[in-house]
């Protein structure tokens, strides 16, 4: 019975350890490319999203070297959907402030915008994001020239998020790629026709996963990561964002960086579609 206790403890501390490197291991580059009806010029996208700043595997060190590597890849604009909140079950004390001002670095012709996530305080992270001068979308739009965003703020707040984001749709130039900012990407079921693209993260990819478990609520194992296509043509990319939530562990998922080259659509092609 000891040797099979030693046994078990010695694979939890494994698994454990694993989790932790995972946890704390750069982010990788995840390219995607997408075609939109109505874009002029090529634009390329950067998209973050669960920064989660945490002194246990995302101190600002840490986040201001992402931020870093994101500049190396030279984006148009940048988009961070949501949870920049630490939420672990327990975590040394960090100020939001220590955890959004790494976005400052970040360098972008046409901006840095962001949504909330369900781990932010809807008031706080606003307030925060002002003192820093930084963009939050939440059931607003935006015409950034060669496209518009529109951000939606989180589930939490019940069906006012739903109700903002369809009204701030409904204000967007026809013609002209709108690109949806989301947190949670169960909300791609409820966008209105003329989004286009959909952005979103809160799955961190599953975050742990050994041989399928553990298993997801319906709505979210539906959209771990990756691109979705809908029968009328819009796309959703989701992305493992690059923190982690509840225990700074990472196994069989790794956190990324994801860049979305927006091309103009070619000639006989439908919307929605790429190559």
């Amino acid at each position: 019975m000891k040797r099979f206790a030693f046994l078990v403890a010695g694979l939890v501390l494994a698994l454990g350890w694993a989790g932790w490197l995972g946890a704390i291991r750069d982010p990788a580059v995840v390219r995607y490319r997408v075609e939109l009806a109505g874009l002029q010029r090529p634009l390329r996208m950067v998209h973050l999203s669960d920064l989660h700043g945490s002194n246990w595997d995302m101190p600002q060190v840490r986040l201001n070297r992402i931020m870093d590597q994101v500049n190396a890849l030279h984006p148009d604009l940048v988009v961070v959907t949501g949870d920049f909140h630490a939420s672990k079950i327990w975590d040394p004390p960090m100020r939001m402030d220590d955890a959004v001002q790494p976005l400052t670095r970040l360098k972008a012709p046409l901006g840095v915008w962001s949504v909330p996530g369900n781990h932010d305080d809807p008031y706080w992270i606003r307030w925060v994001m002002r003192r820093f001068g930084l963009k939050l979308l939440a059931g607003d739009l935006v015409d950034l020239g060669p496209i518009q965003i529109v951000g939606s703020d989180d589930l939490i707040m019940g069906q006012r998020p739903v109700q903002g984001l369809r009204a701030a749709a409904a204000r967007a130039q026809p013609g002209k790629p709108l690109v949806a900012l989301v947190h949670e990407p169960r909300l791609w079921t409820m966008l209105p026709a003329n989004v286009d693209l959909v952005l979103a993260g809160h799955t961190h990819g599953g975050q742990i996963q050994i041989f399928g478990w553990p298993q997801f609520k319906k709505l979210d194992s539906q959209y771990l990561r990756g691109r979705f296509r809908n029968p009328g043509g819009q796309q959703m990319l989701v992305s493992a964002g690059i923190g982690t939530s509840i225990v700074p562990v990472r196994l069989g998922t790794q956190g990324e960086i994801v860049v979305v080259e927006l091309v103009p659509q070619s000639p006989g092609r439908n919307s929605g579609t790429d190559k």
